[in-house]
């Protein structure tokens, strides 16, 4: 009979070490599903709110003043079409157009704007709007109506002392110019 009761211990004992045994490769199993939870929630609240950050910057760069300084050229022409353009896309402020080389429009730019400087037939207009675009290290696109070969040396070599330019000569070229810069451009 001792030999049944110590059979009986070992086995209830062997019972329980294996209860154990299972219990703890459970609770083993928990804390690793809980812990790979939290890393995937931290993963992916990380990426949510890097990824909302980007769209809240990039709406509010779209939503940046774009001031046109389009002066009397040789052309004969205007950019009223292009920012008829600019303005029917929602995308877009609405754009603020000044249609002569008068150089007080040069005091409206500010820190938050996108200058699209049309070519003209007077570089002094053209060399103070572009200069007090640089003094506020904003993005400045040169329009030149078609014409890839208009602008002059005088105007590349103000040109290449600033990085934030971009020159473009077609409507097409234009828009996608506005859209890339506020959507890239990291406005002070």
């Amino acid at each position: 009979m001792r030999n049944i009761l110590n059979g009986a211990i070992n086995l209830m004992d062997a019972k329980t070490v294996y209860q154990t045994l299972t219990n703890f490769d459970s609770f083993k199993s928990l804390i690793t599903t809980l812990i790979s939870m939290a890393i995937a929630a931290t993963l992916t609240y990380k990426i949510v709110l890097f990824t909302l950050k980007k769209e809240v910057r990039l709406f509010k760069n779209l939503k940046t003043k774009i001031q046109v300084f389009d002066p009397p050229n040789k052309y004969n022409k205007n950019m009223q079409i292009e920012c008829d353009e600019i303005d029917n896309n929602p995308l877009f402020n609405k754009t603020i157009r000044f249609s002569d080389a008068d150089p007080r429009h040069r005091n409206s730019i500010g820190t938050k704007s996108l200058i699209i400087l049309g070519y003209g037939d007077d570089f002094t207009f053209f060399e103070t709007i572009f200069n007090k675009a640089t003094d506020y290290e904003i993005p400045v696109i040169i329009y030149t109506y078609g014409d890839s070969r208009a602008l002059e040396q005088k105007h590349f070599d103000l040109l290449n002392k600033y990085r934030w330019y971009s020159v473009c000569n077609t409507p097409i070229r234009l828009i996608s110019d506005v859209f890339t810069i506020l959507s890239t451009f990291t406005f002070k």
